[in-house]
């Protein structure tokens, strides 16, 4: 497998075509729409689920279809149209959408461990407006759950809100970038002086409210 780049994407108004609609197409088609992605599903068949999500939803769109019986150039002039490919079906038809997908310069994902996708749509939690993802290329997708709910919980006991907001304050006030880091640093690592704050704070807003 290539070497990968961690990055952040929006997928807003990109058009994804998702191939299967089992347990893990669905799972990805749900992050996708989450992030303003236009997705078409094909698949033989569809459970409710996918159907409720379908009524309530205008960017999924439900195409019925055995893709196991396309043929390679129909599955080229379906994937042509698309900016992302995700195949989610067998081993055997994700290894010919992902060759196709690859031919066409396409940003193609499987669902299995496929010679040639180009990009992964990983486990990731997302508190306070910070983002955190875990990658295993595979190996253990157990652990990334277990590595994502641990780093949520550290981030939920976390007052995100509050170093953020004394990070601006030291930026009108101490004009140096290292000297603030070495400020924000003691205050993180001083749990009385952070509950103590807090309290100030909240105690303000309270009263400015």
């Amino acid at each position: 497998m290539i070497s990968l780049l961690p990055v952040l994407l929006s997928f807003e108004g990109k058009k994804v075509a998702v191939f299967g609609c089992g347990s893990v197409g669905k799972r990805r088609a749900k992050k996708i729409l989450k992030s303003g992605g236009i997705v078409d599903i094909y698949s033989k068949e569809f459970d409710d689920e996918i159907k409720k999500l379908k009524e309530k939803n205008k960017n999924l769109n439900l195409i019925k279809v055995d893709v196991n019986l396309l043929s390679d150039e129909e599955l080229k002039n379906i994937i042509k149209k698309y900016d992302f490919i995700i195949t989610a079906i067998n081993d055997e038809i994700n290894k010919r959408i992902v060759k196709i997908a690859k031919d066409l310069n396409k940003f193609v994902n499987s669902s299995t461990k496929i010679e040639g996708i180009n990009f992964i749509i990983p486990a990731y939690t997302e508190v306070d407006e910070v983002i955190f993802s875990i990658y295993t290329k595979g190996k253990s997708p157990l652990i990334a759950k277990y590595i994502r709910i641990f780093v949520e919980n550290y981030l939920k006991s976390t007052d995100i809100n509050m170093i953020a907001y004394i990070r601006e304050f030291l930026k009108e006030t101490v004009p140096k970038q290292r000297d603030r880091e070495k400020i924000l640093k003691k205050i993180f690592e001083n749990e009385k002086f952070r509950t103590e704050l807090k309290r100030l704070i909240e105690k303000w807003e309270n009263g400015n409210n």
